[in-house]
């Protein structure tokens, strides 16, 4: 069960009406009445994963959401809800995850072989039973609003526009917009009616080595790949089974050798592969390909190459492989692009916007050469996807000689990010054409040190919380149309519910501020004069090798800040301290511009005792939230703002009821 004031430290926004502003006290000025650009009405999102029945949220037996997960997740006020997931869906195929033709998945999280040659690279199996079905149910039940990742390391252009059509066309209409089977028909039958999915993304992370599955090791060889489309020759790749011989989806394209057994099914690495000039060995021996199996002794194989499997015979109609026979596979790999693959979408619904996802500046130069050289002149991408994680092994900041270093140098991370963004944004603005805009499809701060070294919590701790928080301001400052933090929910604790769902101090940071994405409205212009400063110690977070010098003498301003004014005039104002220092409160006076309030604020904080304090199946309560009400001027007040905390006043205008309490 959740606790709302399972604070064990009762730390507050205190709020009293002040006059002026007190030497040494912060000053938040909210122009309420200068808009600066719209508050999404579904902004804070986060990645959901398709295996382990969505990481523990479905109830395959009873077909249905588990009431647990689904509460919890309404609780925190997620609207975007991504699927089939990041990199463990780079390898999906859509068609696999619904009904009568559910069938094991390929993993995208690879075991890499040879970098040089993909035969090598293995791919473990995953049961999709929480499919594309399941997850628009959890998402309506949520209230919320289902994002698409159409993965294209293995799928096909053909394939994505018919994912289109099942999610987006009337059934019962008889239109058929892309021949072949009416997937709109096919729909589950209590939703006769499209779903109306209007946030699309093509591929995951393929600009990172790991996850190039066919593409090449050569960064911009690899980026023109998943700009046009390609192929690669795979040769000799020894064949695994993703599904046990028991039908379980136990196995692995890992080399698996014949068992003797009736119509086994063999599965490569990465569909869709040519058949032309597809060779299949057995035992060294080369077997043919045939659309239908002949007699007991044929040597010959059944190939779905846009599945990517090879079936055999069962002794009458096609020989059965020799027992401890390596099966092996020589075949190109075949491929389309962002191009041609949002070209296909697009003639299902023109009113799609599909985000390429290569959020690299290379990205943006690089379409543009590639128009009239490789792509037709007109090309275009609707938006670009990014995905602004801090990584602390990548950048050298992973050395912590304590909780309050890797604290630091998750605040830092944040700024550095900020930056990286702005970057990539005015990259976009002055060299693309088309007006695309640059949205956040995953974000957050992991691969710390291995373990966490001193800091094993740190994932699921307050620090997390306040590293998140500080970029939901960020990003709503930025004019990000929607953002999806990392992820809903896992075995791992770098999630909003961890292990065994335990509700984490980021899932409460997000229930303390929901209330001013809810309301939607507009941002308004804000300035903040005194923010105290941080200034970590040089020699603590300079010491490790590698780390960069030009960033580990870096200061940050304790308080992060922003506002907005709802349709009803009412104004929000999220103040987040960052600092580590316990009883570090930071006294705060916040003017209102242009806003005459009731006299009353009501107040929501996340102030743990410790920004170390996290939550687990042992300690469930260690991070709660309070709710006060408190009396404030019509026109300012002030507030003394906890250390390590997140805090949000609602504030109404005069003439609107307002919250009641001391």
């Amino acid at each position: 069960m959740r606790l709302r004031n399972a604070l064990a430290v009762a730390l507050v926004a205190t709020c009293i009406s002040v006059p002026g502003s007190a030497a040494g006290t912060a000053e938040l000025t909210v122009f309420t009445g200068e808009s600066e650009g719209p508050v999404p009405g579904a902004f804070l999102g986060v990645n959901h994963r398709y295996p382990f029945d969505g990481y523990g949220t479905w109830d395959p037996a009873n077909d249905r959401p588990v009431p647990d997960a689904l509460e919890k997740a309404r609780s925190t006020g997620v609207k975007v809800l991504r699927w089939p997931g990041g990199t463990v869906a780079n390898t999906t195929q859509w068609k696999g995850t619904i009904g009568a033709g559910r069938r094991c998945q390929r993993d995208g999280r690879i075991e890499l072989g040879d970098l040089g040659n993909p035969a090598d690279d293995v791919l473990s199996a995953r049961l999709p039973s929480y499919g594309l079905d399941e997850h628009m149910r959890f998402t309506a039940a949520l209230g919320a609003q289902a994002q698409i990742m159409v993965p294209m390391a293995i799928g096909t252009a053909a394939d994505a526009a018919d994912l289109v059509e099942y999610l987006n066309t009337p059934a019962g209409d008889g239109v058929n917009p892309n021949g072949g089977v009416d997937w709109a028909e096919l729909r589950p039958a209590g939703h006769r009616q499209p779903y109306g999915v209007t946030r699309w993304e093509l591929g995951n992370e393929n600009f990172h080595p790991g996850q190039r599955y066919w593409m090449s090791q050569n960064e911009d060889e690899a980026l023109e790949q998943y700009i046009r489309g390609g192929a690669r020759r795979i040769a000799g790749e020894r064949l695994g089974r993703l599904s046990t011989p028991g039908g379980a989806c136990g196995g692995s394209t890992a080399d698996v050798p014949s068992d003797g057994t009736a119509n086994q099914v063999f599965d490569l690495n990465y569909p869709t592969a040519e058949p032309g000039d597809f060779e299949l060995r057995v035992g060294g021996e080369v077997w043919q390909r045939a659309e239908t199996l002949g007699g007991p002794q044929a040597r010959q194989y059944v190939l779905d190459e846009f599945r990517g499997s090879v079936t055999f015979g069962d002794g009458q109609r096609g020989m059965i492989p020799p027992r401890g026979q390596a099966v092996v596979a020589s075949y190109t790999s075949v491929h389309k692009g962002y191009v041609q693959f949002r070209e296909a979408m697009r003639a299902v619904d023109p009113d799609l916007e599909v985000c390429a996802s290569w959020g690299k500046p290379a990205f943006v130069p690089k379409f543009e050469a590639m128009k009239g050289n490789g792509i037709p002149p007109g090309s275009g991408y609707d938006c670009l996807s990014t995905h602004p994680y801090t990584h602390f092994r990548g950048s050298n900041t992973a050395d912590w000689d304590s909780k309050v270093e890797g604290h630091d140098w998750h605040v830092l991370g944040a700024l550095n990010e900020r930056q990286k963004f702005v970057a990539l944004r005015d990259s976009v603005r002055r060299n693309a054409s088309g007006n695309p805009y640059l949205t956040i499809s995953e974000f957050g701060a992991l691969w710390g040190p291995d373990g966490g070294g001193v800091y094993p919590e740190y994932t699921y701790s307050m620090t997390h919380a306040l590293y998140m928080a500080s970029q939901w301001a960020d990003w709503l400052e930025l004019g990000v149309p929607w953002i999806e933090g990392n992820d809903l929910s896992s075995d791992g604790m770098y999630t909003l519910l961890g292990r065994g769902r335990v509700y984490s101090a980021e899932a409460w940071a997000r229930e303390a501020v929901r209330p001013m994405f809810d309301a939607a409205g507009v941002r308004v212009r804000q300035t903040l004069s005194g923010n105290p400063q941080r200034n970590p110690d040089d020699a603590e977070m300079c010491d490790g090798q590698g780390t960069p010098q030009d960033r580990c003498r870096d200061g940050y301003g304790k308080l992060a800040v922003t506002a907005t004014r709802a349709p009803d005039g009412t104004v929000h104002v999220m103040v987040v301290n960052r600092s580590p220092v316990a009883g570090d409160a930071i006294d705060t006076r916040v003017v209102l511009r242009g806003f005459s309030g009731n006299g009353r604020a009501s107040v929501r904080t996340v102030a743990p005792e410790r920004f170390s304090s996290a939550n687990t199946r042992e300690n469930p309560n260690a991070v709660g939230m309070s709710e006060s009400c408190r009396s404030v001027g019509s026109e300012a007040f002030g507030a003394t703002v906890p250390a390590h905390s997140v805090t949000l006043f609602t504030l109404p205008p005069q003439g609107r009821p307002g919250c009641s309490g001391a």
